[in-house]
């Protein structure tokens, strides 16, 4: 019922609207097929002037992560991420521990992934921080190899391209994501995708061989500063004035 209503005042809201922005160009083609018109494609951000690249042994060691390879995820902690994935893949991937930074929510899924990673025998390298302050994400997210965007296929996913993409991208770090349209549309090859178990431990073995360019993925991430992107708000709002 609760749902029900929500969607129903949604709605009505996005019709009345004189503007809508969303961050997709797959989630205005969906607002189409509701008939909301006038909607304009606003990526997500990221603020790079906080989250700024450090020197990742340093962080690695003030983390108690010395001398580990680092698969990171920064975010929520629900069924509808895709840490199975991850956690089955680490077998293959010797000397590399998954850090998973962020709250649980609604359910038990921070269990369910504790669970799978004891019965793939892994359950060593799989550490959970919770929720830490805003100001040391970025310590945390330059402790990583790489930072993972792993997501289940759902429409909701699919059609999003989340914050924590850029997050990553701003700290000079290679992101690994569930394949989505949404994001292969955004920022193509400037990530690299998975589809499953095997695909997933070998884009990490090739991001490990590859030891990208800090100042390459930073680049990409300068060109979805909130900053730059606040032009782009200012301009729909001039518009409906």
């Amino acid at each position: 019922m609760i749902q029900k209503g929500v969607r129903t005042l949604s709605r009505f809201n996005l019709a009345h609207a004189d503007r809508v922005i969303t961050v997709t160009e797959e989630l205005k083609k969906y607002l189409a097929g509701l008939g909301i018109q006038n909607v304009a494609v606003i990526p997500n951000g990221v603020d790079t002037g906080k989250l700024v690249p450090l020197d990742k042994e340093s962080a690695k060691e003030s983390l108690g992560l010395a001398g580990k390879i680092v698969l990171g995820y920064v975010g929520s902690l629900e069924y509808w991420v895709d840490l199975e994935t991850a956690v089955l893949a680490l077998p293959e991937l010797p000397n590399v521990v998954l850090l998973i930074v962020g709250p649980s929510l609604f359910t038990d899924y921070a269990a369910h992934i504790s669970r799978l990673a004891e019965e793939a025998g892994v359950k060593e390298r799989v550490i959970f921080k919770g929720a830490v302050p805003y100001d040391l994400i970025g310590r945390y997210i330059s402790a990583m190899d790489v930072g993972l965007n792993p997501l289940k296929k759902m429409k909701k996913n699919e059609f999003a391209a989340g914050g924590k993409v850029f997050n990553y991208l701003s700290c000079g770090r290679p992101v690994l994501s569930s394949r989505m349209i949404s994001l292969e549309r955004l920022l193509g090859d400037a990530l690299f995708y998975y589809d499953d178990v095997g695909s997933f431990s070998m884009q990490t073995k090739k991001i490990l061989e590859e030891n990208g360019n800090e100042e390459h993925f930073r680049a990409i991430s300068m060109r979805f500063d909130w900053k730059t992107l606040a032009n782009s708000y200012e301009s729909v709002l001039e518009e409906v004035q």
